[in-house]
């Protein structure tokens, strides 16, 4: 039987690889702290998402770009990009519960490292956030080879299965 929302054990689990997955990415690219305020990003797991936020049935995670703009007690206004890493519960955990060489919480790690990458490339301009069809699968390829390069060196029990693989993750912009 599949569920369509985390229970609280593994609600922790996500929390734990968000933290995990910053810092690997961190240190892969060496940013700062400071310097991931400009790549603002935030995460939702499935019982936060909008009707809009929820992906086909195959997604396990999508981002979506909002465009914002800080309050004025900010400072001097200037617009700004927020990622909003939206997991798919539901295809997550069907996944885990139907193939037995992908654990939850490596498989959250991955899909934190693939999605934090992408906004690393989208915050520094090496990738467009609104490329092309044509140039989707290349840049897959090219951030699943890094995720696969920054969690090569965790030596996690049950990685290795993990990125021998490819996964199902989609980008929009709001």
């Amino acid at each position: 039987m599949h569920r369509d929302h985390f229970n609280s054990a593994e609600l922790k689990l996500v929390n734990r690889a968000i933290s995990v997955s910053e810092e690997l990415v961190s240190d892969h690219y060496k940013i700062s702290e400071s310097q991931w305020l400009r790549n603002r990003f935030d995460v939702k797991t499935g019982a936060q998402l909008t009707p809009e936020e929820r992906a086909a049935n195959d997604v396990f995670a999508q981002v979506i770009r909002y465009r914002g703009t800080p309050s004025p007690d900010a400072g001097a206004p200037r617009n700004f990009d927020l990622y909003m890493i939206c997991l798919q519960d539901r295809s997550i955990l069907k996944e885990v519960e139907t193939n037995t060489d992908v654990p939850l919480y490596p498989f959250l790690l991955y899909l934190f490292v693939h999605e934090l990458v992408h906004i690393v490339r989208f915050g520094r301009f090496i990738q467009s956030f609104t490329m092309p069809d044509s140039k989707r699968d290349l840049e897959e390829n090219i951030v699943h080879e890094h995720t696969r390069e920054i969690l090569a060196s965790t030596q996690l029990s049950g990685v290795e299965k993990i990125i021998s693989q490819r996964w199902a993750i989609r980008h929009c912009s709001q």
